[in-house]
C-alpha cells in the first residue's frame, strides 16, 4: 500500500487489489451461482450482515433509484443508513455509501485490509472457489456497515436474485421494482423465467412490495409469496401513484395519501420506484421499531439523486447523462428527452452500447429523437466488450438513412465534439451504457478531484 497520503494512488492500490479477484475467480454456472462461498466468507467475518436491519431491493429496472430513495427517506428520518448498490460508474466508492455520501478510499482501503485475510482463506479452503469481485464488494459493504453500526441498510441485488451474493439477507422488507427482458443469457429468456429468479429473494413471513405490472409476472410473484407465508403489498392494489400538477405526484398508500410530492430525480418513470420505496418504508415501519414521519418521506424523495440516471450535467447545452441499456430503461429515458426537447433545440447523442445487449431494440428510440448521433466506444474492462461503432452506423442507417452520424472512438473526445458541435440551446445525450456514463463523467468530474471531494465531504458532520 502506498503510505503516501496521494489519495489518487490509494485508490488505484484498492482497484488493482479488487481487480486482482477477477484473475483468481474462475467463472462457470455450476461452481460460480451458489451461495456457500458467500456464506463462508461472512461466517469469517462474523456475520456482520445479521447485526442490523435492512431492506433488499431486485428488479430489472429502477432497483438502484428505488434503493436510493428508501436510504434517503430513512436517513432523512434521523437514522443511520448503509446503502449498497452497483455497478460503479466512476469510483468503487459508488457501492458503498453511509448517509447519502460515498465512503471515502482511505476507509475503503482500511476495511479491505481487514476482510482481505477471510477472501484468502476462502480461496484456498472453500470446495466451492475463490470469491468473485461482486461478493467482495458486498462483504466489504455488510462489513463496513457493521463496524460503523448502521441503524439499517439498503441492498441492491447485482443480478437476478435466487443465487446472487446478496441473498444471504433475510432482509425485513423485500422489494421487486419491475420484471423485463435483461441478461436473458444468464436468468432465461421470458419474464416469467427471470420473475421466477428475481422472486428468490422472498423469504418466509417477509413483507414484500411489488411494482411489477405485467400478469404473467404477478402471479410468479404471488406464488412465491404464498409458498413462503409472506405478506405482499402490490402496486395498483395495494398503492399507486397518480400524477399531480407540474412534476409532482400523489402517492396513495393503503389507508394514507401523499399529495403533491416531489421527486429529485427526472422522468415519470421515477414516480412508479417512489411509490414502491414510499411503501418498502412505511412496511420496514410496520415490522420494525423504526419510526420514519412524512416530513422525512418527503425530504428523502425530494433529495434523492443517482449518478447516471437522468442525470443533468450542465445547462446551455443541456447535457443528459442517462445509463439505459435495456428496452425498458430506454423507452422510460426517452420520454423524459421528448418532453425536454420541446424547450430546447437539437438533439445530439453521444452512444456506445455492450455488446450482447438487444441493440436492435434500444437504437431506434434515439435515431427517433437525436437531429444527429456520435458513436463511440467505452472503455473495455474485463469481459465486457463494446459494439463497434461502424456497426452502430451501419444499423442506424438501416434505420434512418437521412440521419448524420460520427465516430469518435475516444469517449471523452465524443463529449468533446458533441459539445462543440451544439448550439447553447441544444441537448446532448450521453446513453446507451452505464460504462459509457463513467467514461464520459470525468469531463465534468476528473478522478483526482472527485476522490478528493469524497474523503472532504465525508468529514463534514451532518446537518
Amino acid at each position: 500500500l502506498p503510505m503516501s497520503n496521494d489519495i489518487l494512488a490509494q485508490y488505484r492500490w484498492l482497484e488493482d487489489e479488487l481487480a486482482a479477484l477477477i484473475g483468481k475467480f474462475k467463472f462457470s454456472a455450476e461452481i460460480n451461482l451458489r451461495l456457500e462461498r458467500m456464506t463462508q466468507l461472512l461466517q469469517l467475518l462474523d456475520n456482520p450482515h445479521l447485526k442490523f436491519r435492512t431492506v433488499h431491493v431486485g428488479g430489472t429496472s429502477g432497483k438502484g433509484s428505488t434503493s436510493t430513495m428508501v436510504a434517503q427517506m430513512l436517513t432523512a428520518a434521523g437514522y443511520k443508513v448503509g446503502l449498497h448498490i452497483s455497478p460503479h460508474l466512476q469510483v468503487i466508492n459508488e457501492r458503498h455509501q453511509i448517509n447519502g455520501r460515498l465512503v471515502p478510499t482511505t476507509q475503503l482501503v482500511k476495511y479491505w485490509r481487514e476482510i482481505k485475510p477471510a477472501v484468502e482463506k476462502v480461496r484456498q479452503t472453500s470446495p466451492f472457489g475463490a470469491p468473485s469481485y461482486f461478493e467482495v464488494q458486498v462483504a466489504l459493504s455488510f462489513y463496513l456497515f457493521a463496524k460503523e453500526q448502521v441503524d439499517v441498510a439498503v441492498v441492491e441485488v447485482g443480478l437476478g436474485g435466487t443465487l446472487d451474493a446478496t441473498n444471504v439477507l433475510t432482509a425485513d422488507v423485500a422489494v421487486l421494482t419491475s420484471v423485463g427482458l435483461d441478461h436473458t443469457e444468464i436468468l432465461g429468456d421470458t419474464v416469467e423465467k427471470i420473475a421466477q429468479d428475481k422472486s428468490g429473494i422472498i423469504k418466509p413471513h417477509q413483507r414484500v412490495i411489488s411494482g411489477c405490472t405485467q400478469p404473467s409476472v404477478k402471479a410468479v410473484i404471488e406464488t412465491r409469496v404464498a409458498e413462503q407465508q409472506a405478506t405482499l403489498w402490490q402496486i395498483g392494489r395495494d398503492f399507486s401513484v397518480e400524477t399531480a400538477a407540474g412534476h409532482n405526484y400523489n402517492l396513495v398508500m393503503q389507508n394514507r395519501r401523499f399529495e403533491d410530492v416531489q421527486l429529485g430525480m427526472l422522468g415519470d418513470f421515477q414516480a412508479q420506484n417512489a411509490a414502491v420505496a414510499v411503501a418498502a418504508v412505511l412496511s420496514l415501519q410496520e415490522v420494525t421499531d423504526l419510526t420514519i414521519d412524512e416530513a422525512a418521506i418527503r425530504s428523502g424523495l425530494s433529495q434523492a439523486k443517482m449518478a447516471g440516471r437522468v442525470e443533468v450535467m450542465q445547462e446551455k447545452p443541456l447535457v443528459l447523462l442517462d445509463g439505459a441499456h435495456n428496452e425498458d430503461k430506454m423507452r422510460a429515458v426517452a420520454g423524459v428527452v421528448v418532453e425536454e426537447k420541446q424547450q430546447h433545440g437539437r438533439v445530439i447523442a453521444v452512444l456506445s452500447i455492450k455488446s450482447g445487449k438487444a441493440t436492435a431494440d434500444i437504437v431506434p428510440f434515439i435515431t427517433q429523437l437525436a437531429d444527429e448521433i456520435i458513436l463511440t466506444r467505452f472503455t473495455e474492462k474485463g469481459l465486457w466488450r463494446a459494439v463497434p461503432p461502424h456497426d452502430l452506423v451501419k444499423l442506424i442507417a438501416e434505420i434512418d438513412p437521412s440521419l448524420p452520424t460520427q465516430v469518435v472512438t475516444d469517449p471523452l473526445l465524443a463529449v468533446q465534439v458533441a459539445l462543440e458541435r451544439a448550439q447553447p440551446e441544444d441537448i446532448v445525450w450521453i446513453t446507451g451504457s452505464l460504462y459509457l456514463v463513467g467514461d464520459t463523467r470525468a469531463h465534468w468530474q476528473p478522478l483526482p478531484e472527485l476522490l478528493q471531494t469524497i474523503e472532504d465531504l465525508y468529514l463534514v458532520p451532518e446537518l
